[in-house]
């Protein structure tokens, strides 16, 4: 962490520039008096020498003992103290960002728990009256606003949305969606809607406020609420179903929804499809067709499978081993709206006997794995679910 050092341009103007790495960064400095400084308390920003939107915001008292109240403080005491919005957030009543507080000696220190966004401002607020202090020990209020510009790139793209077919299962549970670099993460959910093209509306409250990120920030997961694709479940009763059976829809993502850099996508992205009947059966990996390939070659081994199953599950929940279970290496291929799965090995295929390893937790697009369906009908008799482990083997033999 290194110290952000303000070059003021002006007695008269109350914001300075801040220079690191090339990257300029505003701040609005100001207390309850209009001075710049404090005599009990100095609130300054601290950022990362490689990355300027990882900011420390710290307040230094001239005393550690001024942080006597704070020894037994949770998050939402430590945010009265402390806080950090970003301009735009008009409603007072809308929470501060989250993230870790800590106090070193005679610093309270604040980081926030997601990376400042390019192209935002954001206000740091230090209030001293939420102390307790006695009143001649009480301070002023300081606030600071700090903003970074957006870089010289491209604006993100959605590079691909899964699953790829235009038609899904009423049942249908969730989508992929790969962008082209990381996105912001925290309320994404303002920026995505699904419309029924068939009945011109809106279906109200589609989907599962739960953020699911790919570590690198580029692919997100989107549920539709599980509880209204469930027949019978509370919330399912009350709203109805998400999809109808024959009926068209648009998932649409708003063009204002931007990535980490700064810069928006620019253009809503829409994905249309229909929605077709239920699916309640479990997938049944020994229905699936197999193309084997020749020894000595790298031909891909195809299994053509009877449905379109989950794209995420199909990369990490199929694996071929040797006769031996050691993992063979080699690259995984999706093709025809994930129905077709392709392994090419690394290297040639040897004349014997390989495996097809396949984790029990696969699912089909309904959520129905081969180890348990998504949803029981209880007012229909049900055939026992066969027990079975953490994966199935489907023996290759290639001659």
């Amino acid at each position: 962490m290194a110290k952000l050092h303000a070059f003021i341009v002006s007695r008269s103007l109350s914001y300075a520039l801040l220079f690191l790495l090339g990257t300029v960064i505003l701040i609005d400095q100001t207390s309850a008096a209009g001075a710049q400084d404090d005599k009990l308390f100095q609130l300054s920003i601290e950022a990362n020498e490689n990355d300027p939107r990882l900011c420390l915001f710290v307040v230094t008292a001239v005393d550690e003992r001024l942080w006597t109240t704070l020894n037994n403080a949770d998050e939402e005491q430590f945010q009265r103290v402390l806080s950090l919005k970003r301009e735009s957030q008009t409603d007072a009543n809308l929470p501060a960002m989250l993230g870790r507080y800590q106090i070193k000696d005679r610093r309270l220190e604040f980081k926030p728990a997601f990376p400042l966004v390019r192209g935002s401002r954001y206000q740091v607020a230090f209030n001293p009256t939420a102390l307790k202090l006695t009143s001649n020990k009480e301070g002023r209020r300081l606030t600071k606003t700090v903003a970074i510009p957006l870089p010289d790139s491209q604006p993100p793209r959605v590079t691909a949305v899964y699953p790829s077919s235009k038609q899904l299962p009423a049942n249908h549970l969730k989508f992929y969606i790969q962008f082209s670099e990381p996105m912001q993460q925290g309320e994404i959910f303002e920026y995505f809607s699904l419309y029924n093209k068939t009945q011109k509306k809106l279906v109200p409250r589609p989907f599962r406020h739960t953020e699911l990120w790919s570590p690198d920030g580029k692919q997100l997961t989107l549920w539709f609420h599980p509880g209204r694709q469930k027949v019978g479940v509370n919330l399912n009763v009350e709203l109805g179903a998400i999809l109808n059976e024959g009926q068209e829809y648009e998932l649409r993502i708003s063009p204002k929804w931007a990535a980490l850099s700064g810069h928006p996508l620019g253009t809503e992205v829409k994905k249309t499809f229909t929605a077709v009947a239920m699916d309640e059966r479990q997938p049944d990996i020994f229905q699936w067709k197999s193309i084997k390939p020749a020894p000595g070659t790298r031909e891909p081994l195809v299994y053509e499978l009877n449905e379109p199953l989950d794209y995420a599950l199909l990369l990490s929940q199929l694996a071929v081993a040797d006769f031996n279970g050691k993992p063979v290496p080699g690259k995984i291929e999706l093709a025809e709206n994930e129905t077709v799965w392709r392994f090419i090995p690394n290297k040639p295929w040897q004349v014997g006997v390989y495996q097809l390893v396949v984790g029990t937790v696969i699912e089909d697009l309904a959520g129905n794995s081969i180890a348990r369906p998504f949803a029981i009908d209880l007012s229909k008799k049900q055939t026992p679910s066969k027990s079975v482990g953490d994966s199935v083997t489907i023996l290759i033999p290639i001659k």
